[in-house]
């Protein structure tokens, strides 16, 4: 059957990229200690997928038909009907997202959102628990939707044998009636995000202090890695803390 340009260059690029940092920081959560220099890359790494979230989303306004929110199949009745057809027919094809993968597209925004917020005030000494069981459970069930897209896709492809796993990668779908494809696969807009992933790293690397395993941002310090710990076996974070306990202290007496 003929193929048709579905998915432009800056969504293909924020796919991967969302993937890769999403398998590196989930890879370094699960093997590496919080204790670890390694531990701040598992946390720059989810700052990175917030950066680029952020960048999907403005394109989920202003970029291609298909890349658009506004293209989303969230409709409950369509996401019934396409999982009662995946078990009895073959499903109806969809230029764009179908209902399955729209939905798992915004639970997996929602959710990195979410880790991102929690992982950020795993820092916070009074609720550090909290946020970090919230965190693991985000993780988990980010997973799972993970697994369920990728098994949407084998099924999909088994059914239609139309190689749909290939449109993340070349932007091209077998083309369906009354849904034509886009004009252009929008390279300039795709280096130009690619210039600015670039920067937002650069910025990362100059602004990261790796003897105190912190990063400034717009003149905000936020601690992003356990502290290293100083002759005496204590980090500074902890000694600072135990200071102003004892001057809360003192100060009540």
């Amino acid at each position: 059957m003929k193929k048709s340009l579905a998915y432009d260059l800056p969504l293909r690029i924020f796919h991967w990229l969302f993937a890769l940092l999403l398998v590196t920081a989930f890879v370094m959560g699960k093997t590496v200690d919080d204790d670890s220099s390694l531990f701040s890359y598992h946390m720059m790494a989810g700052l990175s997928i917030g950066f680029i979230l952020t960048l999907r989303i403005v394109w989920g306004f202003i970029g291609t038909i298909y890349a658009r929110f506004s293209s989303f199949r969230l409709s409950p009745s369509e996401l019934i009907t396409y999982f009662k057809d995946l078990f009895t027919t073959k499903t109806k094809r969809w230029m764009g997202h179908n209902p399955a993968s729209s939905y798992a597209a915004v639970l997996m925004f929602l959710l990195a959102i979410g880790l991102m917020i929690t992982g950020i005030n795993m820092s916070h000494p009074t609720y550090h628990e909290l946020f970090e069981e919230l965190h693991e459970i985000f993780a988990n069930l980010f997973l799972i939707i993970v697994i369920a897209h990728i098994a949407g896709i084998i099924i999909h492809h088994l059914r239609h044998h139309d190689s749909i796993y290939l449109s993340m990668i070349n932007g091209k779908k077998e083309s369906v009636k009354n849904e034509p494809g886009i004009s252009s696969s929008k390279k300039g807009s795709g280096v130009l995000f690619m210039g600015i992933f670039a920067l937002w790293v650069i910025f990362l690397t100059l602004n990261f202090d790796t003897s105190q395993r912190s990063l400034n941002f717009l003149g905000t310090t936020y601690q992003i890695g356990e502290q290293a710990e100083d002759e005496n076996g204590t980090s500074n974070s902890k000694e600072e803390y135990d200071e102003d306990n004892e001057e809360d202290e003192d100060h009540d007496d």
